[in-house]
């Protein structure tokens, strides 16, 4: 395990240094000019020329690539043309507001998922379990920000319990401004979790040792609950290991729709000003958190099911 984990690592750096290279090069074919949007179009040529001089654009983009490659090995994301501080630090101000929204909807999402995923594994075939599988093709079809709009719709215009800008502010409590987007974060990826887990209690709940439980006495929970839905876990960890990582890069859209001040919103602020450094720094983040996330699901594996030794010989 211990090897493989190494090998996981190693294989990230390349992965990084990739996901650098290409939003380098994507960032600067985005129409506009840092110079003139920072600057406003009533600048003159003058004090635009001496922006780019200032921020080294006036230098070849190979030359500008081998600087920021430089800056970016030794940990350096450069500083933020829009923020005027190092990128890092503005961006590390902003993560825990995207963490705590990808955990807590991942969390509520999954618990809630599993639920219904035995339930409607159980009713299999009865009125039940198609309400849930509809809804779970309904959440799965729809789109983040589709969601996102009626979640605003009906608890922030209709029954007014959350602000429509989901930020703090007076007399907004912390759960108020958390309970828009970590309801549509949970709803969305609650439909993915919720087939998954009623197609992997299906096949589980057909096994022997499952009617050898029932045939001891033991209660229909335990049997559910401990025996089928603990070896049902290795492909639901599966679907909620990616939806966590993809939760930082689903978070661009709800952070958008809800106003919320995360690396999410922090990124398009970004695009819309041609902040390149902040750009770059953001993407590369969130690359390093989805590939974390990713070992961190491996590890789980093993300690789900004792029988996985990832990347040991047998």
């Amino acid at each position: 395990m211990k090897r493989y984990i190494l090998s996981r690592i190693l294989f990230a750096i390349p992965t990084i240094i990739g996901v650098f290279i290409l939003v380098f090069f994507i960032v600067r074919l985005i129409p506009g000019d840092p110079a003139v949007t920072m600057l406003g179009s009533n600048a003159t040529n003058e004090q635009i020329e001496r922006y780019r001089e200032q921020h080294g654009h006036d230098k070849p983009i190979a030359v500008q690539f081998g600087i920021a490659f430089k800056n970016f090995l030794k940990g350096d994301m450069g500083q933020s043309l829009s923020w005027y501080r190092p990128v890092r630090e503005v961006i590390f101000e902003k993560l825990p507001r995207t963490a705590e929204l990808a955990f807590f909807g991942i969390l509520f999402g999954t618990l809630a998922a599993l639920l219904l995923g035995v339930t409607a594994a159980v009713h299999r075939g009865r009125w039940p379990d198609l309400l849930l599988t509809a809804f779970a093709s309904l959440g799965m079809s729809l789109p983040t920000f589709y969601i996102g709009l009626w979640v605003l719709v009906i608890f922030a215009m209709k029954l007014k319990i959350i602000p429509v800008i989901s930020s703090f502010g007076s007399g907004v409590s912390y759960w108020q401004s958390l309970f828009g987007p970590v309801l549509t974060m949970a709803l969305g990826e609650c439909a993915l979790i919720t087939r998954t887990t009623r197609s992997s209690m299906l096949e589980i709940l057909n096994e022997d040792f499952i009617r050898t439980a029932r045939s001891k006495g033991l209660s229909e929970k335990i049997v559910l609950y401990k025996h089928a839905l603990g070896n049902a876990l290795i492909p639901i960890v599966t679907v909620v290991g990616y939806s966590l990582a993809t939760a930082f890069g689903g978070a661009i859209v709800l952070e958008t729709v809800f106003a919320r001040n995360g690396i999410g919103k922090l990124l398009i602020d970004g695009i819309n000003v041609r902040d390149y450094p902040l750009i770059q720094g953001t993407t590369i983040v969130i690359a390093i958190l989805m590939v974390l996330i990713n070992i961190i699901t491996d590890i789980i594996y093993g300690l789900v099911d004792p029988r996985i030794r990832v990347g040991e010989n047998k």
